[in-house]
């Protein structure tokens, strides 16, 4: 009887411990899968407040770009292969490389 006890107990414990693992990515910030489901392809730059870029990783396998609206405050996916999202990323790194 004092077997199965112990038995039960050390499972229980490495389910515990396997929990708590899976969820540490989340604890640190790291969001373990794309951020993105659909981007936005028209053009909307004069809308964009900010940007932030995320490059691929092995948790997503696509660069990510999300853009912050300004008058809304709404977060959006841009499309990284458009043509205007490639040219608004370089005019905004060639500003901030001169500050």
């Amino acid at each position: 009887m004092n077997s199965k006890i112990v038995y039960v107990s050390i499972i229980v414990f490495l389910a515990y411990l396997t929990s708590g693992e899976g969820m540490s990515l989340r604890g640190l910030g790291i969001d373990p899968r794309c951020r993105c489901v659909e981007t936005e392809s028209r053009r909307i730059g004069k809308y964009i407040e900010s940007v932030l870029f995320f490059p691929a990783s092995s948790h997503c396998k696509d660069t990510e770009i999300i853009a912050t609206l300004k008058s809304t405050k709404q977060k959006i996916c841009l499309d990284p292969a458009a043509e205007w999202v490639i040219k608004f990323i370089e005019k905004k790194s060639k500003s901030i490389k001169k500050t």
